[in-house]
């Protein structure tokens, strides 16, 4: 299945070449994904039993609405959504997190419509907040945005209820509290950058810096130590390839997956990226 949301550095491009490496998810173990974002990985692999993190409590919100509400969401869409998309309607859907009590007062399913509707008509797909968590991403130029696409939501929740699949709102530390031998888990962090690069780890209103690049390495370490297989994607760097290059795990480096982006805030920020695939096996 694919996904049903864009996400900045989504792996639906990649996700054959990944999974290619990572192999079958061995019989009764659990699937896990701490940075599950647009949930390519996830969809890709469908495994019968998942625990996925995120620590965007809208994203994780969706998730859970898909799965338990697919009906009553895709309703709402149509009956406030679809047909009322204007650029006008898309700042005041968007605006509505800049006024506190009007937010609050949102039903999870209201905010759930919200975040899908949103992501498919903003500007690239992305979904970017300020220091505030605010999202700040202007209307996409698309003419016909596709706000509804029935099949695929009641699919996925099908997939979702059919199997063991589950959705936490929790940073990727979590996993260390659920992760056991012969587990499988992948991370995909916010991507290392060089220092005369332009990143974008705004995904929720923190960052992702070089401090918590080394904390998840090490979280790696105790996860392959206990028995726990780790599967981890992000940018070539030197100083991402240095860390994984040493402790007490022998991590395997593949460098010879390739990305283009596909979604940024301008034209240049879409290039080829290096993508290093970090495997550390029991």
């Amino acid at each position: 299945m694919k996904p049903f949301i864009k996400w900045a550095g989504g792996k639906r491009t990649l996700a054959e070449q990944i999974y290619a490496h990572i192999g079958p998810i061995p019989e009764g173990a659990t699937y896990y994904e701490p940075f599950l974002g647009g949930g390519a990985m996830l969809l890709h692999i469908c495994p019968e039993t998942a625990v996925c993190f995120d620590i965007n409590e809208e994203l994780i919100n969706l998730y859970n609405t898909i799965k338990d509400n697919p009906e009553e969401l895709l309703h709402l869409l149509k009956e406030q959504y679809f047909e009322r998309h204007s650029t006008d309607f898309y700042y005041q859907i968007r605006n509505i997190d800049r006024r506190r009590k009007l937010y609050a007062n949102l039903t999870q399913l209201q905010k759930a419509a919200r975040f899908l509707y949103l992501n498919r008509t903003c500007y690239n797909g992305l979904w970017r907040v300020n220091s505030l968590g605010q999202n700040n991403v202007p209307m996409g130029r698309y003419k016909n945005p596709c706000i509804i696409n029935s099949d695929e939501i009641i699919e996925i929740s099908q997939y979702f209820n059919t199997s063991n699949i589950n959705f936490i709102n929790r940073d990727y530390k979590a996993v260390l509290e659920y992760a056991n031998e012969n587990d499988v888990v992948y991370f995909d962090p916010p991507y290392d950058i060089e220092e005369e690069q332009n990143g974008f780890v705004a995904y929720t209103k923190g960052g992702f810096n070089r401090e918590e690049q080394l904390n998840l390495k090490l979280l790696c370490d105790v996860l392959v130590q206990r028995g726990v297989t780790v599967v981890v994607s992000n940018s070539n760097t030197e100083y991402i390839r240095a860390i994984y290059s040493t402790g007490p795990v022998n991590y395997q480096l593949i460098d010879d997956i390739v990305a283009r982006r596909s979604i940024g805030s301008n034209t240049n920020s879409r290039r080829q990226i290096n993508e290093l695939l970090i495997i550390g096996r029991p």
